[in-house]
């Protein structure tokens, strides 16, 4: 009997013992546990987005990609395909949403006096474009000189034509669904359509046009280094007999301030005023196109004369135009131009126009 209860007493001591140890053992596998959540540097870094992993290293991000066409420093995740919008230049539609974000915009007269604006896009997403309108064959020449995804709303019968032909990549907002483009309220139609450059990038990426490898731009410098003939602080742009343009220079900023007649001319979206750090004139040939009811234009820029606008001072110029160069420009001393880090307004001026430098 004695035997039997030291047995059991033994028993009871070895169970304890063995129960105090998995409790010990568990206990200290929960407090690793916990400590592995709160201080690992690798679980943190996982949850960030891939944008926001980029950032890490921003400043050595930003050194090592440039942006062909401005010659800024960018992200070079942020590089898309190059995207020409045409963008509504009447008075119902001013001011604009998202030009100050273009790298290179195209402004030349269509029928009744008014000019459009076709606006060039390869490394900015702005979440607001337009308002959208409709195409003309001398803009969808000079997109497809650079090699760009046409983006617009409807067009004239000649420029119908061509995109029957297969002329250049595009999307029509009147044959688009799928929610890419959209209308606002505070506006009347057709001053009111918009798209965001998501919505474009990746409907041409569904279509299959993915970044292009090779693209028009222009050899860049820190200065101006092309021969001009005289300074300036001030150029007046008459395209017809009711509208005009004007750039003031800005000496502080080393731009020109751009202004519509006399009305500061303001992206919507930012309220700030537009400008150009290169500003380029060419003079064109316009003629209006033979029985056509809207008095809709044809325009001849094979070649001719211009300015160059930089940091005060203007440059004379002589252009030849063709879908492979596109513009090529050339100073008096037959030098191509060298455009300035920054944006550029190419501003195609009739024959008929006057250009007023002082």
């Amino acid at each position: 009997m004695k035997c039997s209860c030291s047995k059991v007493f033994l028993y009871k001591v070895f169970t304890t013992v063995i129960m105090v140890i998995l409790l010990l053992v568990l206990l200290t596998g929960c407090g690793k546990k916990k400590a592995s959540i709160s201080t690992s540097p690798d679980i943190s870094q996982a949850t960030q987005p891939k944008k926001q992993e980029q950032g890490i290293s921003s400043v050595s991000e930003l050194n090592t990609h440039t942006c062909k066409l401005t010659g800024e420093a960018v992200y070079q995740g942020d590089e898309h395909q190059i995207i020409a919008v045409m963008i509504n230049n009447e008075p119902g539609a001013i001011p604009q949403s998202s030009l100050s974000q273009a790298e290179y915009l195209y402004e030349a007269l269509i029928e009744g006096g008014a000019t459009r604006i076709m606006a060039i896009y390869h490394h900015t997403y702005p979440k607001k474009v337009g308002p959208i309108r409709s195409a003309r064959p001398y803009f969808m020449q000079i997109a497809k000189s650079l090699n760009a995804y046409y983006v617009h709303c409807g067009g004239s019968p000649q420029a119908y034509r061509l995109f029957k032909q297969n002329y250049i990549p595009h999307i029509d907002a009147i044959y688009t669904g799928g929610g890419i483009f959209y209308r606002t309220s505070d506006r009347k139609a057709p001053h009111n359509l918009y798209s965001t450059m998501e919505n474009l990038v990746k409907y041409f990426e569904k279509k299959g046009y993915k970044k292009q490898q090779s693209y028009k731009y222009y050899s860049l410098a820190e200065e101006v280094t092309n021969k001009y003939t005289s300074e300036n602080s001030e150029v007046k742009i008459q395209f017809s007999g009711w509208y005009y343009v004007r750039y003031e220079y800005d000496p502080v900023k080393k731009v020109y301030m751009r202004f519509v007649k006399d009305k500061p001319h303001t992206d919507k979206e930012k309220g700030l005023q537009l400008f150009a750090k290169n500003l380029i004139i060419l003079v064109a040939k316009y003629a209006t196109i033979k029985n056509d009811d809207k008095g809709r234009q044809e325009v001849d820029f094979s070649k001719g004369k211009g300015y160059l606008l930089q940091e005060g001072k203007t440059i004379p110029v002589i252009y030849t135009f063709d879908l492979k160069n596109s513009f090529t420009i050339k100073d008096s001393d037959n030098k191509e131009v060298k455009l300035l880090k920054g944006n550029t307004w190419f501003e195609i001026v009739p024959q008929y126009g006057k250009i007023e430098i002082k």
